[in-house]
């Protein structure tokens, strides 16, 4: 009877051992491909509207443990805050439902549709982003996550430039969007280019352009009042400059695009590297996870079948199981290491892929703007300018201080909408 009982005991902690060597798993088949949907016609002027992709936000953990249990290599996150924006923002661009889009370095209310993103998590097993989008008047259209598994097949194309792995994610974000712009009424979509545009002068002229928009501070929209006349010689003067600013970001988005065609490859290879080396690292848990516990079922049914044998047979087959199951749990801690030698595989790889990605610099107006880590100052910078160039060009005091050994911005430039 007490040997039946060994025999159901045993196998049953066999099968949790089989069991858990599953609880690690990754779907790697191949999955559907999905487009953004295409603009049927020509979208009138005056409900097109103008986007921008805020550069993403990187959310990297301040404690150096908990960036390596998640795969987080700070400098790698920081070149997917601008190649990640920049897909996104081509995926947006390439479907024809939007006027100009743009990768923004910093927060910019004075846009018609502004989209922000935080990454969750990024592998090159997994893409998880969590997405707002707004507009000017302060709606927000949606907050939303987004994850998608790797589409494998993007890594074994080694023909041309192959498709981002994560594409099927961009087309989500961009086909949530045009549903939800196209539950807005032609009016309000001009509203929101009006609040845009309204917004952009107040900030720069606060006390030329207060009465022209209502605030609801509490709930953070705006509403429009009255409009400056067509023919008004100071809205005409900020409409100038506001083709300076655009051009400022079509500059900036020339660089982010150099960027990105620049890291694509090594960026396609580390992901490439990661997906291998997590899949080889997961294996590895699976199959330490698997011998440790039939390891330990081995043992316990040696020392169990020890006790209840009288016989020289019976007692060499409990020996042989116990010293079987101990070497079944010895390997099963060598492969644990095994695990370690893959996360540091890993954290090499994003080294490596950290020394291949260098800062770039871009001349704008006779200024430099060093398009890493202090992008968002420089770009702030400019719009202090901005306000000095308002000031030479009306002969209205600046609200802004002005910086001290700041050059006076040039009076020419162009730019569209």
């Amino acid at each position: 009877m007490r040997q039946t009982s060994l025999q159901r005991f045993a196998p049953l902690i066999a099968l949790a051992a089989l069991a858990c060597s599953g609880c690690i798993t990754h779907e790697t088949r191949p999955q559907p491909r999905l487009h953004a949907i295409q603009a049927a016609a020509e979208i009138p002027e005056d409900q097109l509207l103008d986007v921008g992709v805020r550069l993403f936000d990187e959310n990297v953990p301040a404690d150096e443990k908990k960036r390596e249990k998640e795969r987080i290599f700070p400098d790698v996150r920081k070149a997917e805050a601008r190649y990640l924006a920049m897909q996104l923002r081509n995926t947006l661009e390439g479907s024809g439902q939007w006027g100009q889009v743009r990768v923004i370095p910093v927060d910019d209310d004075a846009l018609d549709v502004r989209v922000s993103a935080k990454i969750l998590e990024s592998t090159g097993m997994q893409l998880r982003l969590e997405v707002t989008v707004d507009d000017a008047s302060g709606r927000v259209w949606f907050r939303k996550e987004y994850e998608q598994l790797a589409d494998t097949r993007s890594y074994k194309d080694t023909t041309g430039k192959p498709r981002d792995p994560f594409q099927n994610l961009y087309v989500l974000v961009a086909n949530d969007m045009l549903t939800y712009r196209q539950t807005l009424a032609a009016n309000d979509l001009q509203t929101v280019r009006n609040v845009s545009e309204l917004r952009f002068a107040s900030d720069l002229a606060p006390y030329a352009f207060q009465d022209f928009l209502a605030t609801d501070k509490k709930k953070g929209t705006y509403q429009v009042i009255r409009l400056p006349a067509s023919d008004d010689p100071i809205m005409a003067r900020m409409d100038r400059i506001r083709e300076r600013d655009y051009a400022l970001l079509d500059t900036v988005n020339e660089h982010y695009a150099l960027f990105s065609d620049t890291m694509s490859e090594s960026y396609t290879n580390w992901r490439r590297y990661s997906h291998d080396e997590i899949e080889a690292q997961d294996e590895a848990q699976r199959s330490a996870m698997t011998r440790k516990l039939l390891g330990a079922a081995a043992i316990v049914g040696g020392l169990v079948m020890g006790t209840q044998s009288n016989t020289y047979v019976g007692q060499a087959a409990a020996t042989a199981a116990v010293f079987g199951g101990a070497y079944a749990v010895k390997s099963g801690f060598d492969k644990g290491s095994e695990v370690k030698m893959h996360s540091d595989s890993l954290k090499q790889l994003g080294e490596s892929f950290q020394a291949e990605v260098q800062p770039m610099v871009v001349e704008v107006e006779g200024r430099t703007l060093q398009l890493r880590g202090t992008a968002e100052e420089q770009f702030q910078e400019w719009r202090r300018l901005l306000k000095e160039l308002y000031e030479n060009e009306t002969g209205l005091p600046a609200v802004a201080p002005v910086v001290v050994g700041q050059p006076a911005a040039a009076s020419n430039g162009g730019g569209t909408r």
